[in-house]
């Protein structure tokens, strides 16, 4: 399998939060990638102000989580984005 770019992850994250908000364990999933991609794009990604990263702790085992939601400057990114 060919090695994908940063920016085809980061464009595939964009995709997937754009329907609904994901947590780095579900994009993992969703792009069959592992969780320090998942976390170094989705960094990239908010430094720009494509996403927004919110860290949620779980009320039962006080395990953090971080949800990926799209912000209305990824919407038009996505918006701007040439069709494959």
């Amino acid at each position: 399998m060919k090695k994908r770019s940063s920016y085809q992850i980061e464009e595939r994250i964009l995709l997937i939060v754009k329907e609904k908000p994901a947590t780095y364990a579900g994009l993992e999933r969703k792009l069959s990638t592992g969780y320090r991609t998942i976390k170094a794009n989705c960094e990239v990604l908010e430094r720009f102000g494509q996403v927004k990263i919110q860290e949620k702790i779980h009320p039962a085992n006080g395990r953090s989580s971080h949800l990926v939601s799209i912000t209305p400057q990824g919407f038009d990114t996505i918006k701007k984005a040439p069709k494959h």
